[in-house]
């Protein structure tokens, strides 16, 4: 286990390393707000000098002239770029919830329908899906009935005899909704998807296909990166692992589908536009515009272009919406 160091140790270890810290008191207050390992470990990487193989010198060196503000200024524009995605994300979830819960009720009328097993589809390869679907509801249900003070699951269940799942759906997190509409009906999943269709065709004026597959790579893509603003995790880098490659989806929206099939940020933006309301969707847009133009001037040891190529946006990017 590495030895404790005081945060006047930890700057000048960064000193060693060539990293310039012009004002080292300000560096301490943001080391002792920060912590070293989330600010430093964290969004190093850019700045480091790297060997023929593009690997980080061993001991690590940073690049001429980086400074600490500068490592400082990419952790700051990633905490705001979590919070502004995040704020869209819920857009989404909030839409793809009230779908669910609407269509579902519509159909299965009958109180806790979605505790029954029949409700759900019958592909033997979601069997497991469906049953560990239906164990989270019901501990969600039992969690929330047995909690301390008052909530609405808890209301339903003493004045109701039954929770409503247009109730229950706000108790349950994305990733849970992930596998709700895996698991549902093929009916089902293709009238929600319908439903995101109307709006997108009504918005931008097309007459295209949303299918269950493009929703399902939505939320796919929409879960990974919920979870990364959740735990407050590096963003401008992150990528999903195994990503969809959905060519319908460029086709839908007129991107290449090598612009898309990263799985980096701009392919969340990209996919976001089919379901989320046209004026909403500008407005993110609108929202990163004006957030690289914020922090594009304030970094010198490296290109903000390589930032934002991390994050899959390519030049003129903007012109794709």
């Amino acid at each position: 286990m590495k030895p404790f160091k005081t945060h006047r140790q930890q700057l000048g270890i960064l000193r060693d390393r060539g990293l310039e810290v012009k004002n080292g008191s300000t560096a301490l207050r943001i080391l002792e707000k920060e912590g070293y390992y989330a600010l430093i470990n964290g969004y190093k990487d850019l700045f480091l000098k790297l060997d023929t193989q593009g690997k980080p010198l061993d001991p690590e060196e940073y690049k001429k002239g980086t400074t600490f503000d500068e490592i400082y200024q990419l952790y700051s524009f990633d905490r705001s770029l979590r919070n502004l995605i995040l704020e869209y994300i819920l857009m989404f979830e909030s839409s793809i919830k009230a779908k669910i819960s609407y269509r579902f009720s519509e159909k299965y009328k009958e109180q806790h329908a979605y505790l029954v097993l029949k409700n759900y589809t019958r592909n033997p390869d979601q069997l497991k899906n469906v049953l560990d679907l239906i164990s989270t509801i019901s501990n969600t249900i039992s969690k929330k009935g047995k909690a301390k003070g008052e909530n609405p699951i808890k209301h339903y269940l003493d004045f109701h005899d039954g929770v409503p799942l247009w109730v229950l759906v706000n108790y349950l997190t994305l990733g849970n909704i992930n596998y709700f509409y895996m698991c549902l009906t093929d009916s089902l999943q293709n009238t929600i998807a319908k439903d995101f269709a109307i709006n997108f065709n009504r918005d931008y004026q097309q007459n295209c296909q949303i299918t269950p597959a493009i929703i399902l790579d939505v939320l796919k893509m929409a879960n990974f990166f919920r979870n990364v603003c959740a735990h407050e995790e590096r963003m401008y880098s992150f990528s999903v692992h195994n990503p969809p490659r959905n060519a319908q989806i460029g086709k839908i929206l007129g991107i290449p589908r090598n612009h898309i099939n990263n799985g980096r940020l701009f392919t969340l933006i990209t996919f976001l536009k089919l379901v989320l309301p046209r004026k909403d969707h500008k407005q993110l847009i609108k929202e990163i515009k004006l957030l690289f133009n914020e922090y594009e001037n304030k970094f010198s040891s490296v290109s903000f272009d390589d930032i934002l190529f991390k994050m899959g946006f390519r030049y003129n990017w903007e012109t794709r919406f």
